[in-house]
């Protein structure tokens, strides 16, 4: 499937998606309907590996449905974009663990949260695993969850500080606590296991896993699986966030085209302030755009010599993308902030942009601050520091 066909296939989804949306949002997770549509569409598959039968296309074949997708609905685009870099990260484990999640479900569908909110003990045979991990995105779809854990002795027993597992859903309970902010149907629950066994092929050392050279990740005819972690989740993130400002403008600029000032009875459209807001919002989400536009670029670079980018260049490359979320954060910010008290009503789509938005951009993986650090850092001469890289 070409790029501009997955394009293609994902506009076509957006009717179905935008009449779901309210009862996405009410219910608190993906309409099932939208997820089978996705489904069919083959969406599913985009960055799941070849040996799999998927399709094992750029990271900006993703970029591009996601990006497309949430300006229907945010909350599945969101977890279309979870769910995929989960199945881009499963080729970076042993295949014994890839082909037993695929003989499960063809689709490989897998939750979860990154981050190592639990612990695990080292067994014969495996792990022992306990916890609660927040944040897992369309868990309610999914067959399968991928989890961050800290080893108990960590190296001082000669094993890896945190490690990484993949779990099916009889191993966890799905607690819900998702009563948020925004993106409220993305359902990212949290889950809860305890003392939970997982065999050593469902499990990798998280600095291997993140390096983006695990010797599995190294086995397949491109070179998606040997993307470095945190830029490319990153990547990830962006391209919800990137929708969802593309949305905003346009619900702005449509509402704002037709609304008059209430008290001197002028056209909002001929407020200066106003048209200066809404150019430089377009100019900032395009900027946007150009930079992550750039960053697959980069990707592509480095697929065609097979190589994996130093510490300098991830650096730089997490920096601009965070730059980029936090181009399109600010961007909406200055629009809803002369949005006007309607603006504030549940029923406003701005509204509803504006609070989607809000969340997404806290997503640990574009957080700028940490992102400018260690970028500022490395350019210093000094040492990354503790991050994700």
């Amino acid at each position: 499937m070409t790029l501009l066909e997955v394009q293609a296939r994902a506009a076509v989804l957006r009717p179905l998606l935008a009449a779901n949306a309210d009862a996405t949002s009410a219910q608190r997770f993906v309409h099932t309907d939208n997820i089978r549509s996705l489904r069919d569409a083959g969406l599913f598959r985009m960055c799941q590996s070849r040996r799999l039968g998927g399709m094992e296309l750029p990271l900006r074949a993703m970029h591009l449905a996601v990006n497309e997708l949430a300006l229907a609905c945010p909350s599945t685009a969101w977890v279309l974009m979870v769910l995929s870099a989960h199945t881009w990260m499963l080729g970076m484990f042993p295949e014994a663990c890839q082909d037993e999640v695929a003989n499960d479900d063809a689709d490989t569908l897998i939750s979860g949260t990154l981050a190592a909110n639990g612990s695990a003990r080292r067994v014969d045979g495996g792990w022992r695993l306990s916890g609660r991990w927040q944040f897992a995105s369309g868990c309610d779809h999914a067959r399968w969850n991928l989890i961050g854990a800290r080893v108990e002795g960590g190296r001082a027993a000669g094993f890896p500080a945190q490690i990484h597992v993949i779990a099916p859903t009889a191993d966890y309970r799905i607690e819900d606590t998702w009563f948020t902010l925004g993106l409220r149907g993305t359902g990212s629950k949290d889950l809860v296991l305890q003392d939970v066994l997982v065999p050593d092929h469902r499990a990798i050392s998280t600095g291997v896993l993140f390096s983006g050279g695990s010797e599995w990740a190294r086995r397949h005819p491109t070179w998606l699986h040997m993307t470095p972690v945190a830029v490319g989740l990153g990547y990830h993130v962006s391209a919800a966030v990137l929708g969802i400002a593309r949305s905003a403008l346009a619900a702005f600029i449509e509402r704002t085209s037709e609304r008059d000032d209430k008290y001197t009875g002028t056209r909002k459209a001929d407020s200066v302030g106003i048209q200066l807001r809404v150019a430089r919002a377009q100019a900032d989400i395009t900027a946007a755009a150009l930079l992550l536009d750039s960053i697959a670029d980069r990707f592509d670079a480095l697929s065609e010599s097979r190589a994996l980018p130093d510490i300098p260049t991830r650096a730089e490359m997490r920096m601009i993308v965070a730059r980029a979320v936090g181009l399109c954060r600010e961007a909406i910010e200055r629009l809803f902030a002369a949005a006007g008290a309607n603006a504030i009503y549940e029923t406003s789509s701005l509204q509803a942009l504006f609070r989607d938005l809000s969340v997404g951009t806290h997503h640990a993986m574009v957080d700028e601050d940490s992102a400018a650090e260690t970028f500022g850092r490395v350019l210093l001469g000094l040492s990354p520091g503790s991050t994700i890289l």
